[in-house]
């Protein structure tokens, strides 16, 4: 994996537009704002360009905020190799939040992807997550790897706080989406 340069974002992000529910993606002009040193972009090359990853750190945790595969390279056991890396690169933290849809079974995409981060270590948060977009906010679960500790409730809050404030700030309502979180 390579940290990439933030100009060649718009071949990543028209692979985003196809790969992730437009109610979860945002802004182009977003992301450009938040790339910096703690909202982080890596480009993931198998001999050449295969996937990206993108990733927000603060103290002990890193929290991955999308990450794909891009599809000529989907079943070859890079997603697997991407979440094996990350630990390499961040030795230092205690463990990695995601995002993950519900399982919808007339979506079978949502229980392949719990299915797949379930078997690379994840476990399932007990957090009524909810994840704030342009239209309010919609239910996602909270996931977690372990890399050295389990999280404690007070890293939880933390940590999503902190996600919030420097993901999600410009939202005008995503403070009342993070009180509904922890009521």
């Amino acid at each position: 994996m390579e940290l990439i340069k933030t100009d060649e974002f718009n071949i990543i992000y028209k692979d985003m537009l196809a790969q992730f529910p437009k109610s979860e993606l945002k802004s182009y002009e977003k992301f450009l704002k938040l790339f910096g040193e703690n909202y982080i972009l890596y480009r993931v090359v198998d001999g050449e360009f295969a996937g990206y990853i993108i990733l927000f750190e603060y103290g002990d945790f890193i929290f991955i905020d999308y990450i794909a595969v891009l599809k000529q390279f989907h079943s070859k056991g890079l997603g697997r190799k991407i979440l094996s890396l990350l630990k390499d690169i961040y030795p230092e933290k205690k463990g990695c939040f995601l995002e993950v849809e519900p399982p919808d079974i007339s979506n079978p995409d949502t229980i392949r992807r719990i299915n797949f981060y379930k078997k690379n270590g994840a476990q399932k948060l007990d957090v009524n997550y909810l994840y704030p977009n342009e239209q309010g906010c919609i239910p996602l679960d909270l996931y977690y790897i372990k890399y050295k500790d389990l999280p404690s409730d007070e890293d939880i809050r933390v940590f999503i706080t902190e996600l919030f404030k420097q993901v999600h700030g410009d939202l005008a309502h995503s403070m009342e989406v993070l009180q509904k979180i922890f009521c």
